[in-house]
């Protein structure tokens, strides 16, 4: 299931979605997170944003034959899968237990490690409640997927993006999120060369199925099913 970012329509991960399609042979959802629920989560708090993607993943997993989900979240939607995840502290008024329903979390250029600032105050709250890779010991995998593509010490432009994030912004990333903070602590890391972070930047995670490939793990791929378990995706 794929999970988009704050600025993000769910149809504009319509490609993304048919290419997850073909290369592991799974259904694959979007979570009907819209920038409208983004925006009211500034103001309301993101629970009812989770809970939305609580919904779908049920709803997925009631409608397949699957054990467990693969989520993919792309930028913010990253920060909501960890959310749904979730562990035993409360969020927005509700407990999460999502690590018992997903085998493996994807983040595509998701800002996990920020400089603490009250601006990204959400983004702290998110780390001190389900920490790091909360859940791997349990079995859950965890992939934090991040594009090289954009130095900030070569663009004002870019530094300034980067800047948001960390403290000096003259270093690599994917045009928005620099690597190091792009990098869930504990999680499997995989940094891909020429990528960025979005399709209005250029060739981005979704682009393409090649480009798809050079993230996507080999055991979730058609053929090469996990032992004794099924996902959907």
């Amino acid at each position: 299931m794929i999970v988009g970012g704050a600025t993000r329509w769910p149809g504009s991960y319509r490609n993304l979605a048919s290419t997850l399609r073909e290369i592991s042979g799974s259904e694959v959802h979007v979570a009907p997170v819209t920038p409208l629920d983004w925006a009211l989560g500034r103001f309301r708090g993101f629970g009812q944003l989770v809970f939305g993607v609580a919904s779908t993943v049920d709803r997925a997993l009631l409608e397949s034959e699957a054990k467990k989900a693969v989520l993919v979240g792309h930028s913010a939607g990253g920060l909501a899968c960890r959310v749904y995840i979730g562990g035993d502290p409360p969020y927005g008024g509700r407990r999460y237990s999502g690590h018992r329903r997903v085998g493996s979390l994807i983040t595509l250029g998701t800002p996990h490690t920020v400089a603490d600032r009250e601006r990204l105050a959400p983004i702290t709250r998110v780390n001190e409640l389900f920490p790091g890779a909360l859940h791997s010991e349990s079995g859950l995998r965890y992939l934090s997927v991040v594009g090289d593509a954009a130095d900030g010490a070569s663009s004002s432009r870019v530094r300034k993006r980067y800047e948001r994030f960390v403290e000096d912004g003259r270093v690599a990333g994917d045009g928005v999120v620099p690597v190091d903070a792009a990098l869930l602590p504990g999680s499997e890391s995989l940094v891909v060369d020429g990528v960025r972070h979005n399709k209005r930047l250029g060739l981005w995670y979704g682009s393409d199925r090649e480009t798809v490939g050079r993230w996507w793990p080999e055991e979730l791929r058609v053929g090469a099913s996990l032992v004794g378990d099924t996902h959907a995706q």
